[in-house]
């Protein structure tokens, strides 16, 4: 199976607004989210696709206040296709467009529960920064990772 990571194309919204849905809480409009982030992350939003098939996507953004700071918004990988190393393959796509897009560091949220996903991230050289107890809400803790991204420039 060869796997393309590509940047995002409008002819990909459903799919991802599909895999959006899987992953977020039932009360969440994903196509909203979708359509503006194809527009306000256009060389940062990408796609991995199997065969045709999108099965996974990632969102990386720039600060504005702070153009040499990134972070990896959104990370999804549909279920049945986890554990074949392409959230692997979008990290380190996200990570080198947002490197040459000016960013010294990324930073990302995950639920301190979700084990896989710190490992992964971790494995990618992300750190725990800080934890903030209900960032999205009462329930919703996350812990803040951080990578340096000028390691091994010259």
């Amino acid at each position: 199976m060869d796997l393309i990571i590509r940047e995002y194309r409008e002819e990909d919204f459903l799919s991802v607004s599909r895999l959006e849905r899987e992953n977020s809480p039932g009360d969440c409009k994903p196509e909203i989210f979708i359509r503006q982030a194809g527009v306000l992350f256009a060389g940062t939003f990408l796609v991995a696709e199997v065969e045709g098939e999108v099965v996974g996507y990632t969102i990386g953004a720039l600060v504005q206040h702070r153009q040499t700071t990134g972070w990896i918004v959104r990370l999804v990988v549909s279920g049945e296709h986890r554990r074949r190393g392409f959230g692997e393959r979008l990290i380190t796509a996200v990570a080198g467009s947002l490197r040459e897009r000016g960013a010294e560091e990324v930073y990302l949220s995950v639920a301190p529960s979700n084990h896989a996903a710190r490992a992964l991230y971790e494995k990618h050289g992300f750190r725990e920064a800080d934890f903030c107890p209900a960032y999205f809400g009462e329930g919703a803790d996350r812990s803040i990772l951080r990578r340096d991204l000028t390691a091994g420039k010259a």
